[in-house]
């Protein structure tokens, strides 16, 4: 019987026989191309041979590479492309569509070869899945054979309109070569002889087909048998090894081949290497590199071929939070079942919405951290099946698990993505206090009269603005053609006095922040819509210097846009270190004091174009130059002094107040906690003075900002008839601005150490309190943070923010006093419906129990009671100038007892606030205060009089704090009447809350009022 031989076979051992002879010979054969040495081809509606039959209309936007796909609503129509296999080898089919509710369900795809056969049809669902690549099936090609594929349209009808046609697309078509296939290897994991060997970082144990690389706080348990791997942290299993494997290798993410065994290769003092086999042969090199709270594992393919790696333990593993705007989107601030294999920035559709990149997840009760630097393509998942991270390329370099408590891993984590090239900025002080942006105020009704007349009502009105952006329109315009943010320095008709607009912020102390894309006009031969006239010289001047990315050509590429600016634009290449100089030194023209980054343009569309660290070196190059810096786009870190996250408002639903939140506190999670939730209200709302629920939505959002990092406004509140709301608003931004010396030193320390101090997302705070994993959800609506190390916020947000006003407020481990009432509970206790009426500041003192804040230009500090022994508080001027407040010792419940001294020694005059008792004085920038306890002696001089005690005892037993006429100190009151219900005490201190009863409470009330209610008094210590 013959034997019967693939086209494949055949082809090889033609190959072969030609070497054999060639050598024989003594001559050198350089062998042919073959599919694995080559790119896919990709055709688009605009290739060539693009045919179609039936009737097909042009799509209103772009799709891959920037072409408008086309479209048919009639079932049976077909689109047909011819794509050319450029060597002899294996290939596989794919397609890209625009996904939409709209299109059809059971869309056909068909193809055959020269004169051969068609294929039998595949069926895709083009409302799933949209906007990437899809895979239809593998052909066999000789070089120069030709395929062609069809699309057919299917049938049904649009979702959203039932007397029309579901939408069948044609988009794109990719011939990719396909490499050799999966599990077609069986390499066996060879057995070892037990040992144990001690290096200085770590002891690396080998029996049979086990490997165990053990530190002092962490344990890396390997399998060689499919290098399926997990961890221990203190102990106890942090994530088990994946059931199937630890590694996946491929040429595309259509057939993904398992590590199949693996053997040690190497050891150092601080290293293990390893080999990796999969299960078509191919391999990887593997480097484990072990530090006490860090494994950096680099897996690199050994043919040095571009390829899809993913790395992964077990599913199951949970809760977890991060993932940048990818973690900010969903349900809640646990990512856990997120599930994304080819994430990147900018990707269609959420070309606005995914713009800071990071993969960094943390499992706050696992002690466990993972992040993957890259700047491609990204696949994450953390779900029941698998908790993976993966790249594309021919290496995997950045993955890096981190182990300890949340201050080791963050700590950690900063060292890692800074090592890695991923820089923070220093922030500057001026962003975070109250800002203004023209776009909420005015619209595109904007111009140099309109908006100092703004921000002079803003100011009039009792707003203490500190920066204000005119985000755009202040560049030429042209015939009805308009520059862009690089126009530079070129101020348009609408600004005809740039240098006393500039002036008018300057003696108001506002910075004055412009708009800022790093796009310019290409030229009109690339798409674009340059004119000197309109854009200056600057596009030239950049061609001819190479400073745009560039194509394979080595032509600067011109990239589709989503809005602004038409046309096809060039982008500054953020490699280049003289482009990023050269456009720093550009935007000194317009002589502002910062900018907001904005950039935007549609990935997916510009061929799946993946950089997502497109801006961080322009963001931080700006502000290495002295530029004050909001950035929106970066990957892991954040080049500037605030990450803001996607446009807020009123028209975007309810459900967008609760994305708010978790969005913003998704950036905390990834390491990024100076976050601005945007513009208070949003875009400008017309009906304001009219609408109730708008009035209330302005007015809650208001309050949720002022308990954020940073805060804005553009829709002016005083146009609201209810004077109670407006009142609220002013309080919020007045409250924000008191506390900014508070809230800035906090942004310094979450620079200098990672934590994410300035907004702590509860389970990080508290990683062994379940209680706190779900809160922040669109269910739980619990919105609760820690701003800076003692305030517990708790905003009344979310989609029913204008109907209710009261909310659950947990409270963990700790005690908490009301910040306006001086109301005191002990945690962990949760406050069933805690009012917050408008205007009620949702802050609870805890934690380390000191603050700063700012009053008639001087700065205070505010120490409460429960500040415990070792208490410390770093205070950061605006220069950057750093002193201390600290607590020596327990300070106990009587402030007659306590003395502050400053660095030299001196005492300092003191007074006790009479609703919280908290000790207040004022600080000098530098100077370092401690607070400690006196002699009894000193005590005894420093005895109050007899009015105060008197005041006190008129007070009434339990009547400590200040009833605001808020319900907030009948809320305590009630629950104190309550045997049963947490503890809760007016003005307690947690000396005196140690039971609840009747009795109990009748006696610390009395104590209360002799020891903490008075008046506020000086006490000379």
């Amino acid at each position: 019987m013959p034997l019967a031989l693939s086209r494949g076979t055949t082809r090889m051992l033609a190959l072969l026989a030609s070497l054999t002879l060639a050598a024989a010979m003594g001559v050198a054969v350089v062998p042919p191309a073959t599919a694995e040495t080559t790119q896919a081809i990709v055709a688009t509606t605009a290739s060539p041979e693009y045919r179609e039959v039936g009737t097909w209309a042009t799509a209103r936007d772009a799709s891959y590479d920037g072409v408008r796909p086309r479209y048919s609503r009639s079932a049976g129509d077909t689109a047909t492309w011819k794509l050319t296999a450029p060597a002899a080898g294996a290939y596989r089919l794919g397609t890209y569509f625009t996904g939409s509710v709209d299109n059809s369900e059971d869309v056909a795809y068909s193809w055959s070869v020269a004169n051969g056969a068609a294929s039998e049809p595949v069926l895709i669902d083009q409302t799933a899945g949209g906007n990437t690549w899809h895979a239809l099936g593998s052909v066999d090609l000789d070089a120069g054979d030709t395929v062609s594929l069809t699309v057919t349209a299917g049938g049904g009808t649009a979702a959203t309109n039932s007397s029309l046609g579901a939408i069948t697309r044609a988009d794109a078509v990719r011939l990719s070569p396909a490499g050799a296939a999966c599990e077609t290897v069986d390499t066996v994991a060879t057995s070892v002889a037990a040992s144990s060997v001690d290096y200085p970082q770590y002891r690396l144990q080998q029996e049979g087909t086990s490997v165990r690389i053990e530190t002092a706080e962490w344990a890396m348990n390997i399998e060689r048998v499919g290098f399926r791997y997990g961890f221990e942290t203190g102990g106890e299993m942090a994530a088990d090894a994946h059931p199937e494997t630890g590694l996946q290798l491929g040429s595309d993410a259509y057939e993904l081949c398992s590590a199949i065994a693996a053997e040690v290769t190497g050891t150092s003092d601080d290293s293990v290497e390893l080999n990796v086999v999969f299960s078509n042969g191919r391999e990887a090199h593997v480097h484990l590199g072990i530090s006490d709270d860090d494994l950096n594992m680099r897996v690199a393919a050994s043919d040095g071929t571009d390829s899809v790696i993913r790395a992964q333990v077990a599913g199951e593993i949970g809760p977890a939070y991060g993932l940048g705007d990818l973690g900010g989107w969903g349900s809640s601030l646990n990512v856990y079942g997120t599930k994304d294999l080819d994430y990147y920035a900018q990707q269609n559709p959420g070309t606005t919405e995914q713009r800071f990149v990071s993969n960094f997840a943390v499992f706050p009760e696992r002690r466990l951290a993972e992040v993957a630097f890259d700047d491609g393509h990204l696949a994450v998942q953390i779900d029941d099946d698998a908790t993976l991270l993966g790249v594309e390329g021919s290496s995997m370099g950045g993955l890096h698990y981190f182990f300890g408590d949340m201050e080791t891993i963050y700590r950690a984590y900063k060292s890692a993505r800074n090592e890695a090239g991923y820089l923070d900025a220093r922030p500057e002080e001026t962003f975070f206090g109250v800002g203004y942006e023209s776009y909420g105020a005015l619209g595109y009704n904007t111009n140099q009269s309109t908006i100092t007349q703004s921000v002079s009502d803003y100011l009039d009105e009792g707003f203490p603005v500190r920066w204000a952006v005119t985000g755009s329109g202040f560049w030429p315009y042209i015939d009805g053609a308009q520059g862009t943010t690089s126009s530079f320095g070129m101020w348009g008709e609408k600004y005809p006095d740039p240098a006393a607009y500039k002036t008018f912020f300057d003696e108001n102390d506002i910075a004055l922040i412009l708009g800022l894309r790093q796009t310019f006009p290409a030229l009109p031969e690339d798409g674009g819509t340059y004119d000197p006239q309109k854009d200056g010289p600057y596009v030239q001047e950049a061609l001819d210097a190479g400073y745009f990315i560039a194509d394979g050509n080595g032509d600067a590429r011109a990239f589709s846009t989503i809005s602004f600016p038409s046309g096809r634009v060039y982008m500054i290449d953020p490699d280049n270190a003289d482009a990023v100089q050269w456009f720093v030194e550009k935007e000194r023209l317009w002589e502002a004091d910062g900018f907001k980054e904005d950039h935007m343009y549609d990935a997916s569309a510009n061929e799946g174009f993946a950089l997502n660290d497109l801006v961080n070196a322009v963001d931080l190059g700006l502000h290495e130059d002295g530029a004050l810096m909001m950035v929106r786009n970066s990957a892991y870190s954040v080049p500037g002094s605030i990450l803001r996250i996607n446009d807020t408002d009123y028209n975007h639903g309810g459900g967008d107040r609760d994305r708010a939140v978790i969005n913003s506190l998704a950036f905390a999670a990834s390491g990024q906690p100076n976050y601005y939730p945007d513009i208070v209200g949003g875009r400008i709302i017309s009906d304001l003075a009219t609408n109730t629920d708008k009035q209330k939505y302005l007015t809650r959002n208001a309050m949720f900002a002022a308990m954020s990092p940073s805060m804005s406004f553009g829709n002016e509140p005083w146009v609201m008839k209810d004077a109670d709301l407006v009142a609220a608003t002013v309080k919020a931004a007045q409250w924000h601005d008191e506390y900014l010396p508070y809230i800035y030193a906090a942004a310094i320390s979450s620079y200098e150490t990672g934590y994410p101090s300035t907004a702590t997302p509860l389970p990080i705070a508290y990683p062994d309190d379940a209680a706190t994993y779900e809160l922040v959800s669109r269910s739980a609506k619990q919105y609760e943070w820690m701003l800076g190390p003692s305030l517990l916020v708790a905003p009344l947000y979310g989609s029913d923010a204008t109907t209710v006003t009261a909310r659950d407020v947990y409270l963990p481990e700790g005690t908490w006093t009301d910040i306006e009432t001086g109301d005191t509970f002990v945690g962990p206790t949760t406050l069933d419906d805690y009012p917050q009426p408008f205007g009620k500041i949702p802050a609870f003192v805890g934690g380390d129990g000191i603050l700063v804040h700012q009053i008639d230009e001087r700065r205070e500090a505010r120490v409460f009671a429960m500040a415990g022994a070792g208490a410390r508080l770093q205070t950061v001027a605006e220069d950057g100038t750093t002193g201390s407040i600290r607590v020596a010792e327990a300070l106990g419940t009587d402030p007659r007892a306590v003395e502050v001294r400053d660095s030299d020694g001196n005492t300092v005059e003191f007074s006790v606030d009479d609703v919280t008792g908290a000790l207040e004085f004022v600080i000098v920038d530098g100077e370092d205060y401690v607070l400690q306890k006196v002699s009894a002696e000193d005590t005894a001089d420093a005895s109050p009089d007899g009015d105060d005690r008197a005041d006190a005892d008129s007070a009434g037993a339990g009547s400590g704090g200040t009833d605001a006429g808020d319900g907030t100190s009948e809320y305590a009151a009630s629950v104190a009447a309550n045997d049963s219900a947490p503890l809760a005490m007016t003005g307690a201190h947690p000396a005196l809350t140690l039971a609840v009863g009747g009795g109990v409470l009748a006696l610390a009330g009395i104590l209360l009022a002799l020891l903490v209610r008075r008046k506020r008094r000086s006490v000379d210590a």
